[in-house]
């Protein structure tokens, strides 16, 4: 079993427009995140976007 502190609670997030990516409300409510505020984060990647599916909106 993997021992989770509170402030090592993984999450998945999709890279938008801009290379923005959206932190869930749930984490945000545990670590009471709000607008404006700074976050360190780690970056692992866990799926590319395979080539020739670019979507045209």
């Amino acid at each position: 079993m993997v021992e989770i502190s509170e402030e090592d609670i993984p999450f998945f997030a999709e890279v938008t427009a801009g290379g923005r990516i959206t932190i869930p409300e749930e984490i945000r409510k545990i670590f009471e995140i709000k607008d404006g505020d700074s976050l360190l984060c780690r970056i692992r990647i866990v799926k590319r976007k395979s080539q020739g599916t670019d979507q045209k909106t």
